[in-house]
């Protein structure tokens, strides 16, 4: 370790406000693997939040096998699907986030639960969103840090992690624009976050669209949305034969230019060489 480092793991121990000498977890990872340092950017870490809160284990061991050990109830890494509900032994818990955070809302769990990727995750799909791909780990910003994965800023981008075709669809857009100058959380405006549904035609028209949440029904914007909806109808009617171009215009949507919907639709993708 050259001087600088060493000051930097000085400091950063003699201000950290819950990790005392005590917490030999957050003294080790500050040398190895350089962890409590970007650890000191989580929002938990804010909240006084130990690494041990959510690893188990015993902070004031200084033998490492003994404090990383499960008599000491450290807890092994846990696997994709049970993340939310590891996540959510805090979050889902009235009591514990009312001391830690008593503005945050406890119902995540039940809604991510409930959403289209908790359901895809529960089913096996194991590369499903889970709490860590959205929101990261142990530099968890919260979402009115630009900084944060969630922020209006770069939700759409983290979003893209798996929904790249989308990005690529959405980026151009007049809402894309508007919703990082009106710092709105892009995708999140018209899905929601954690109880995210299947996305359907019928989000795009009539009383109960996500586009009437914004504009008023009859209005021009609230008319894209009914022609384009429109469009797609005429696409799933059309059968089997149809299903390439339909998958291509749904994409698409995130452009809500019908023109736009209808050139992806009626143009296959290039055939491999």
């Amino acid at each position: 370790m050259n001087m600088q480092k060493l000051l930097v793991a000085i400091l950063l121990l003699l201000g950290c406000r819950f990790c005392s000498a005590k917490d030999t977890c957050f003294d080790c990872h500050l040398v190895m693997e350089g962890m409590s340092t970007k650890f000191t950017n989580d929002i938990h870490f804010s909240k006084s939040v130990s690494c041990a809160t959510c690893h188990g284990g015993d902070a004031g061991e200084t033998n490492m096998n003994l404090s990383m050990s499960a008599e000491r109830g450290f807890k092994v890494r846990v696997q994709r699907q049970g993340i939310p509900a590891f996540c959510g032994q805090c979050h889902s818990d009235t009591n514990f986030m009312a001391k830690v955070d008593p503005e945050l809302k406890t119902d995540q769990l039940a809604k991510y639960t409930n959403g289209v990727h908790g359901k895809l995750l529960a089913s096996g799909r194991r590369r499903a969103a889970e709490c860590v791909d959205c929101h990261g780990v142990h530099e968890i910003r919260p979402p009115n840090d630009p900084k944060s994965m969630v922020s209006p800023q770069l939700v759409s981008k983290t979003c893209s992690k798996c929904h790249a075709t989308t990005l690529e669809a959405y980026a151009p857009s007049r809402h894309a624009q508007l919703f990082v100058n009106q710092r709105r959380p892009g995708c999140i405006v018209c899905h929601a976050s954690h109880d995210t549904a299947e996305p359907t035609t019928a989000m795009l028209t009539g009383p109960n669209s996500v586009c009437v949440d914004c504009h008023r029904a009859g209005s021009p914007p609230a008319k894209v949305g009914d022609d384009i909806a429109k469009y797609l109808k005429d696409l799933e009617a059309a059968g089997p034969d149809k299903k390439d171009a339909l998958a291509r215009a749904r994409v698409a949507v995130h452009s809500m230019s019908l023109a736009i919907v209808k050139k992806a639709a009626e143009t296959p993708p290039p055939a491999n060489k």
